[in-house]
């Protein structure tokens, strides 16, 4: 139970900031359809890094939050735990990219491994 708490912090404080931070970098440098809209090609770039990366923050926490649900689960075993992590992860990408057609969501992929470092 320790160690899961230790994880979500750190996945919380450390690793949902940069990944939301270079995610926002990566869609805000790159032409997308995700930035052909009126609404978010007129208020220039800080603007819409922010925006991105608040929503990829909230996005990282949310997640965030299910690995520590899953993890603390002292009665299952660490493999089961990665593969209904991992699995539930990779399927609301694959949902999400199946709704927006953009190649830049299956970035996201590399969320659930970061979030799954054993670090001692």
């Amino acid at each position: 139970m320790e160690q899961a708490k230790k994880a979500l912090l750190r996945n919380l404080a450390v690793f949902s900031l940069i990944l939301s931070i270079g995610y926002s970098l990566i869609i805000t440098n790159r032409s997308n359809s995700l930035l052909s809209t009126p609404y978010v090609s007129g208020p220039g770039d800080a603007v819409v890094f922010v925006l991105f990366f608040l929503i990829l923050y909230m996005c990282h926490i949310v997640l965030s939050l299910l690995h520590y649900l899953i993890f603390r689960n002292g009665a299952w075993k660490l493999s089961v735990k990665m593969i209904i992590f991992n699995g539930t992860v990779a399927a609301m990408i694959v949902i999400l990219y199946s709704s927006w057609n953009e190649p830049v969501v299956l970035l996201l992929l590399i969320t659930p491994l970061v979030f799954s470092l054993r670090l001692s």
